[in-house]
């Protein structure tokens, strides 16, 4: 979650600011860190997109437009759906895709690319094809809960910071009671937040009732933890209380997928969601600075090596999951990872730009 943009909270002086590079140089530094992704792979990339969004499309602008009426042409329209379908419906996608029990269109895509000599464009073109099927014709339920769940953080994410405004107790407080049903939603923003958390447990059941639960579960202790920063209360490992959100996140964008991925997508899309916190932190230190919420950059606790850390781990952790997947050929790994870049790259662009912030 990012600082709210007019805090009533008071500043934190008394914390030490670190000394980073200017901007420039940061950013410079994150881009490097990164590399330049192969373009021949941007085909799947944007199958994967274009996927997401028909099911954004399809499941949650309606409830967009029922419930929040106002939003339409509103900047904050524009980050819902692209971080939905760009950011975070981008991890579950590819943990589907180097899933050890693979449905079958998935399978039949991935082993086929895994055997076959193809050229990386000819890769990409094979995993488009397969995500124009898959976004068109099949898993229906596991996309739709895919996109819910993705609006749904991005949405919760910016009621907590940018619409309520009461003291942190009463907005963690507030914003709970409406996602569970046991206080009203008095206000557009929160009618969508809890119109979305009902669609997602729509037509739930047994393991799959029980694996959305332990997500929302998860999802409320990153509620608490933004409370306690927002209060000022020291974190123990020295992350600002990040590590509530980089887990309840993953925990929710898993669990329509978990069937599939098995729980060792876990701890890759934890790496993952670790790396997008790192950086994004690394890319905003003047406006964390300045506000009431002083991050692990700020104090100096991530830097250059944490961006570049975070990052490997990331990349090792995928191709962990590919080979566990079976799928060892050397040109797919490189396809899968090249792949990857480019989707976190465009993320690390979009949160530059301010699109994706």
């Amino acid at each position: 979650m990012r600082p709210a943009a007019a805090s009533t909270l008071p500043a934190h002086p008394t914390i030490a600011r670190a000394s980073v590079p200017p901007r420039a140089d940061r950013l410079a530094t994150a881009r490097a860190i990164l590399g330049a992704p192969d373009p021949s792979v941007r085909g799947f990339v944007r199958g994967i997109q274009a996927a997401a969004a028909r099911h954004f499309d399809r499941h949650v602008a309606p409830i967009v437009a029922a419930s929040w009426p106002g939003l339409a042409g509103d900047r904050f329209h524009t980050k819902l759906r692209l971080g939905a379908c760009n950011l975070y419906a981008s991890a579950p996608y590819t943990a589907l895709f180097c899933a050890p029990r693979r449905p079958p269109l998935v399978r039949a895509a991935t082993d086929l690319g895994n055997l076959l000599p193809l050229p990386l464009p000819a890769l990409a073109l094979l995993g488009r094809g397969a995500m124009e099927l898959l976004g068109r014709f099949a898993y229906a339920d596991d996309q739709r809960r895919i996109l819910l769940i993705s609006a749904f953080i991005v949405l919760v994410d910016h009621v907590f910071d940018h619409v309520l405004d009461q003291p942190a107790e009463e907005r963690g407080r507030l914003l709970e009671a409406v996602i569970d049903g046991s206080e009203p939603a008095r206000t557009p923003p929160l009618a969508l937040t809890r119109a979305l958390a009902v669609a997602m447990a729509e037509g739930l059941r047994g393991a799959d009732l029980a694996a959305f639960e332990a997500a929302m579960r998860r999802m409320k202790e990153w509620i608490r933890a933004e409370v306690r920063a927002m209060r000022g209360e020291p974190d123990p490992r020295g992350l600002g209380h990040r590590l509530a959100g980089v887990e309840g996140t993953i925990d929710g964008l898993l669990f329509p997928v978990v069937r599939y991925a098995g729980e060792g997508a876990r701890a890759w899309m934890y790496d993952v969601s670790m790396f997008v916190q790192v950086m994004d932190d690394w890319i905003d230190y003047e406006a964390d600075a300045a506000s009431d919420r002083p991050t692990p950059v700020v104090t100096g606790h991530w830097g250059a090596g944490d961006v570049r850390g975070t990052w490997r781990r990331s990349l090792a952790g995928l191709d962990d999951r590919v080979c566990a997947a079976g799928l060892r050929s050397p040109r797919y790994r490189r396809f899968v990872r090249e792949a990857y870049r480019l989707m976190m790259v465009e993320v690390m662009e979009g949160m530059i730009s301010g699109v994706a912030d």
